[in-house]
């Protein structure tokens, strides 16, 4: 999922600090979660949730993290 939208694997090195923005199952036993945005500490925020929703501000700061060498 991460691959297509954009974030390689060197992008989310073991120990990388995120903020995942989603909702857990109502099954609280299965300890799972729907995650639809990873924030990083630089405050970019990568959009997980489905295709059909859209997220506008993908692209841009995918090409922003990649310019200051983040990604």
């Amino acid at each position: 999922m991460l691959l297509r939208r954009g974030l390689r694997r060197d992008c989310l090195e073991p120990g990388t600090e995120i903020i995942v923005d989603g909702y857990q199952a109502k099954d609280h036993s299965l300890k799972r979660a729907n995650g639809r945005d990873v924030t990083f500490t630089d405050g970019s925020k990568i959009f997980l949730g489905s295709s059909g929703t859209g997220a506008p501000y993908e692209e841009e700061l995918l090409k922003a993290r990649r310019e200051k060498g983040r990604c």
